[in-house]
């Protein structure tokens, strides 16, 4: 058995973990040793690396979830209001037919205005979705493929 000399902090620290372990004085000291010696870490160093490493990591995992959020909330507004601009065209156009049906012509003039108000509807959802920048809420899309 060889001796070694160890501050009177670090002392202490072997003394207390290693009782906390139900380790000896020694056995703590020479796990110590071999745990860093097999990975090649430098004691010094090893805890800021790792700290650091970990932060790192946390903060990669963080992103990639507030990424993901952002995809879906995109996806979700876009089918929302897509939705909303066509039931609100369909509400304008069914008054339209009400209006048209109230009107003397009737028969064949129902046929037109139907044919009208799909046109009409589909014109009315296409131009509320471009009025929206749909371009910057597909951006985010394209690059999170």
């Amino acid at each position: 058995m060889k001796h070694l000399t160890v501050s009177g902090p670090a002392h202490r620290l072997v003394g207390a973990e290693s009782a906390r372990l139900g380790l000896t004085r020694t056995e703590y000291a020479d796990a110590a040793v071999r745990y860093f010696a097999e990975r090649s870490l430098n004691p010094v160093e090893a805890q800021a690396r790792e700290g650091q490493l970990i932060m790192a990591e946390v903060k990669r995992l963080g992103d990639l979830v507030f990424s993901y959020l952002q995809e879906q909330e995109r996806g979700l507004l876009l089918e929302l209001v897509r939705s909303q601009l066509h039931q609100q065209a369909v509400q304008e156009q069914t008054l339209r037919v009400v209006e048209n049906l109230l009107a003397p012509e009737g028969g064949e003039v129902l046929h037109k205005i139907q044919r009208k108000n799909q046109e009409r509807i589909a014109e009315a959802t296409a131009a509320g979705l471009a009025a929206l920048d749909i371009k910057a809420l597909n951006k985010g899309r394209k690059s999170g493929d």
